[in-house]
């Protein structure tokens, strides 16, 4: 995908209709894409008092409603409501491309008009898109992590936002609805394997995993995944290659877009190791696995090499808890950064004493 103009993106602000966050969001969008056609896709009913002429298209939806998937914190699955409101935002679209974000996110500058796939290759077997989708980091993750415990999460690419062809997006959200409250409840009548570090959660899969599952089985006609605890050679696999073929994940300073929620705004992927989650090192591992074995990646032997280095990813992620931690924790984070640097300090040492002998 080249550098896109304004004018040629549909930009499909999805979801619940919440003041301020949904007029902010689309003011952001008029600020930093003023030619780009907005549609608004809420729900029935919604209060437009306070967001009028800010929007182009309005897609009004009958809402599927949601059903509880974790009793403990009393969470909703949304998986429905995200289906409906994306594809008839998505259908009402009249632009080549389509940016499609929460209701909750806002544009902080014109970043998404200047990512681009330099992955030149991709193996059009396994392709389902006529280009790449581009993905936000938060939340596209390998691994999720709970009290140091490290569980594999296949198909897991975040939902926050995607930028690609209209053709493409559709295609995407060309899914079926869900059936509740079978789905959300799913691991209720289920038992599940002893070591999940996710007790509460009874969903079959989060909305990210039914996304990418769904779409990677219109490719790989052979994939069973029934479940986000579902972990075979085969599905790892197939997550892997189906991802790398199919979608580009970008950082949020790459989109230049950020969360108004609360709750989301101190994460930061960067702060984990880059094996962790999608980020350029790891796309660039699958890249060169799945798609170019011809591939040089010299950066990514480096850093390899780094994350081998005894004390190098706990000084890596003290460092940047310093950086973005609240005052109140920078005493502690500092003392922590100074230790581990000084334990990587002599572990270096020491491994490159071992290495000249």
């Amino acid at each position: 995908m080249q550098e896109i103009k304004s004018n040629e993106i549909s930009v499909i602000v999805q979801g619940r209709v919440e003041m301020p966050a949904t007029r902010k969001c689309l003011q952001s969008i008029r600020k930093y894409l003023p030619d780009a056609e907005i549609v608004l896709s809420t729900w029935e009913n919604s209060d437009l008092t306070h967001i009028k002429g800010l929007y182009n298209i309005l897609a009004l939806n009958k809402d599927p409603g949601a059903v509880i998937f974790d009793d403990k914190e009393n969470k909703q699955n949304n998986l429905n409501r995200i289906i409906v409101s994306s594809q008839n935002g998505i259908k009402a679209a009249t632009r080549k491309y389509v940016l499609r974000l929460r209701s909750d996110l806002i544009l902080k500058n014109k970043n998404v008009l200047k990512l681009a796939d330099n992955f030149k290759v991709k193996n059009p077997e396994k392709s389902l898109f006529k280009q790449r989708i581009f993905a936000y980091d938060i939340f596209s993750i390998k691994y999720d992590i709970k009290k140091r415990i490290k569980q594999r999460m296949l198909f897991h690419i975040s939902d926050w936002c995607y930028l690609g062809l209209k053709e493409d997006l559709e295609e995407f959200f060309n899914v079926p609805l869900v059936k509740e409250p079978d789905f959300s409840r799913y691991f209720e009548l289920q038992s599940k394997l002893a070591d999940d570090i996710h007790t509460t959660r009874l969903w079959k899969m989060s909305p990210e995993q039914y996304f990418t599952s769904v779409n990677a089985a219109k490719v790989f006609k052979d994939l069973k995944f029934n479940n986000y605890l579902d972990v075979t050679a085969d599905n790892i696999r197939i997550s892997e290659e189906f991802i790398i073929n199919n979608f580009r994940v970008f950082s949020q300073k790459e989109w230049g877009i950020s969360t108004l929620k609360e709750e989301y705004k101190t994460i930061k992927m960067s702060v984990h190791s880059p094996f962790i989650y999608y980020s350029k090192a790891e796309q660039l591992k699958d890249y060169k696995k799945y798609c170019d074995n011809t591939a040089e990646i010299l950066e990514l032997d480096f850093l390899q090499k780094l994350y081998d280095t005894k004390y190098y990813e706990s000084l890596r992620k003290h460092f940047l808890q310093l950086i973005y931690c609240k005052p109140t924790k920078k005493i502690t984070e500092l003392i922590s950064t100074t230790s581990y640097l000084f334990k990587f300090i002599f572990s270096a040492i020491k491994e490159c004493g071992w290495k000249k002998k």
